[in-house]
């Protein structure tokens, strides 16, 4: 897989998840428009930069998991 591969995977989970990469890049400190032009395939990112990425996504999940759990408590 390519990196390019990875920022797809990335935006389907974050959208089942009910984010929007807007959320995550800002989460990852990332550019929005720069994430738009990897996702659109003008660029590709780097391996560091869909690391961070993925970590945001896994970050905003956990937290929307912790805030479900402790609401349904």
């Amino acid at each position: 897989m390519n990196t390019s591969t990875y920022i797809i995977d990335i935006k389907q989970r974050a959208a089942a998840a009910g984010f929007n990469m807007a959320e995550v890049s800002r989460e990852a400190g990332l550019d929005q428009a720069q994430v738009s032009r990897w996702i659109s395939g003008k660029t590709v990112p780097l391996v560091s930069s869909v690391d961070k990425l993925k970590a945001a996504l896994d970050r905003l999940i956990a937290t929307r998991i912790d805030t479900l759990t402790k609401e349904s408590t």
